[in-house]
């Protein structure tokens, strides 16, 4: 199941930004998150695996397919203001957390809004021994 996850996450991230805004992505591993729910942490790794692999492979892409030129300006930019030394592979780094961190919070978001937390609780109480079985 965390494969197939996965693999839808990855497809919706990488075709819907052509048809959609930006962040619709996140939307979708949202759905995705209720509709293919099982665990949050599980939804947290699809999501944060899905989206974040296909931001680094399209932001790489682009940038090798333009010898570097346009992360390296945004990097001295960056460098400038901040008044730091940031390099294009540092911000091709941040472009690649900060697409895996919300495409994983999101997809965890979807999954724990169907998870009331009933599972623990049962588990908790059988392991305890204080299950009780009601036949109304």
């Amino acid at each position: 199941m965390f494969l197939v996850k996965l693999l839808v996450v990855a497809i919706v991230a990488l075709f819907l930004p052509f048809v959609a805004p930006w962040y619709s992505p996140f939307i979708a591993c949202f759905i995705i998150g209720i509709i293919l729910s099982n665990k949050p942490g599980n939804n947290f790794l699809a999501g944060f695996l899905g989206v974040g692999l296909v931001w680094l492979g399209y932001t790489l892409w682009l940038d090798i397919r333009n010898q570097h030129y346009l992360s390296s300006r945004i990097a001295q930019l960056f460098s400038n203001s901040l008044q730091t030394d940031i390099s294009y592979g540092l911000l091709i780094l941040i472009t690649f957390l900060l697409g895996a961190l919300l495409g994983g919070l999101s997809t965890m978001a979807g999954a724990m809004l169907v998870d009331d937390g009933s599972r623990k609780r049962l588990r908790k109480a059988v392991k305890s021994g204080s299950y009780r079985l009601k036949l109304k």
